[in-house]
């Protein structure tokens, strides 16, 4: 039998950005937390590296925006850049493929990479997005989360069940049982409500029975965190490279000033016809990866190169068929997964952790009735994955590989007086964010 524990107000599985994020917010609301990871430390491979005005703002509000920049070393680029591959050069070397089309750029003598975020609609309209490795954000908010005084961060701490979920009439806790793999003993925690922010394989989903449906890309992607030289012409903000099987995404790292080295994130798409005689150790190889830099990036022949992080990665479109059960709820690649263009993905989970945050602060200090609360979440979340993100991720990998030029996407971002530059302008700062005070006040 498991030792009995009663540890917090709110138990959160997974120490990733979305855990982490709703974690410090809920500590900054005096709500008591206990983070539970089942990995020794946090996660250091190549993920999310890019965030969207809306969850910068969200950042600034909750008073770690700053950190970030100053501790995390995050830095602001602005527009997002949408060409071909690059061309040979005549001189053995590449030059930029031509430029589809780019979301609005700041004024470059008033950009500031460190600077406050800035509202697409602020003025003239610019999207410019915060940069920073997922697993440095993380280490901030961490720090941050358990400088609260509410927040509790235990690693090697794995979900095994969930004995009590909260839906039994009248019952006010979750209860579950958690191993230590650390000693192998099991341990009995009890919290008023259970969070799963554990990613795309959820335990919590599969133990809470949830339906995850959805499909599965043919294709992998190979993520590097690579240094790089920038020559003239390359990319100085994050880069889409059209193409139909090995689309590329370029995201800065490190702030990529002219004629120095600096880190990249290099996202390239595989074959999925190599998928079927060649293993995930065979992309990874640096001869292979090396194919790739050379074919992405503009300067001279060879590229030199070096590698700090490489993993492969499956394509996943899915959402969650409900984002609660009783008192245990969904946040996050738990809840729903995308692919990667765009950058919607962890963008769109930290929007839920505002969301879910404040869903449970006022019901665990304002009094709002949990059961309409905890359903409004989930409902609007959910419309959001389904009306905005999935639609627009998929069809903007679709674009990517199409290679067709003439779309309508393209034209509204090369004409920012659009009605169709509008509504995306409005989406974005409008209906991605669930502005969910607003919506429980009558309840």
């Amino acid at each position: 039998m498991p030792a009995s524990t009663s540890d917090a107000e709110v138990i959160i599985i997974g120490a990733g950005p979305v855990g982490l994020f709703t974690a410090l917010r809920l500590g900054q609301a005096g709500i008591s937390v206990v983070v539970l990871e089942r990995n020794g430390g946090l996660s250091q491979s190549p993920r999310a590296c890019m965030f969207y005005p809306q969850v910068q703002f969200a950042l600034d509000d909750a008073g770690i925006y700053n950190d970030l920049i100053e501790k995390g070393g995050g830095f602001r680029t602005t527009g997002l850049d949408i060409r071909l591959p690059p061309l040979p050069n005549g001189d053995g070397g590449k030059k930029p493929g031509q430029l589809v089309a780019s979301f609005p750029k700041e004024d470059a003598d008033n950009f500031h990479p460190r600077g406050p975020p800035r509202q697409p609609s602020d003025g003239a309209p610019a999207i410019s997005m915060l940069n920073i490795p997922q697993s440095r954000m993380c280490q901030v908010l961490m720090d941050r989360a358990i400088g609260t005084g509410q927040v509790q961060v235990l690693f090697r701490k794995e979900l095994i069940s969930i004995e009590s979920d909260g839906t039994v009439q009248g019952a006010a806790e979750v209860v579950i049982a958690v191993k230590d793999h650390a000693s192998d003993m099991e341990s009995r925690y009890t919290a008023s409500f259970l969070i799963g922010a554990d990613g795309g394989r959820s335990k919590t989903r599969s133990l809470l029975a949830i339906p995850f449906p959805g499909h599965t890309w043919p294709e992998k992607l190979v993520a590097t965190d690579v240094w790089l030289p920038n020559e003239e012409g390359g990319p100085i903000t994050t880069t889409l490279l059209m193409d139909p099987v090995h689309y590329t995404i370029l995201s800065p790292l490190s702030p990529p000033l002219p004629g120095q080295v600096s880190k990249w994130r290099c996202t390239f798409a595989l074959n999925p016809e190599d998928l079927k005689s060649k293993t995930d150790e065979d992309f990874l190889l640096e001869s292979y990866i090396a194919q790739h830099y050379d074919r992405a990036w503009v300067g001279s022949r060879p590229v030199p190169y070096k590698i700090d992080e490489k993993a492969t990665y499956t394509v996943h479109q899915r959402l969650a068929a409900n984002f609660r059960k009783g008192r245990c709820l969904l946040a996050g690649d738990a809840a729903h997964v995308n692919n990667v263009i765009g950058g919607l993905g962890l963008s769109n989970c930290l929007l839920d952790s505002v969301a879910l945050s404040d869903a449970l602060v006022m019901i665990l200090r304002e009094g709002k009735p949990a059961d309409p609360v905890l359903t409004m979440y989930s409902d609007e979340r959910r419309q959001v994955f389904q009306f905005f993100v999935d639609p627009v991720s998929t069809w903007g990998k679709l674009r990517i590989q199409s290679g067709d030029l003439d779309d309508w996407f393209f034209r509204c971002l090369r004409d920012t007086s659009s009605p169709s530059f509008a509504r995306y302008i409005d989406t974005l700062e409008n209906f991605w964010p669930t502005h969910i005070r607003q919506m429980a006040e009558g309840l």
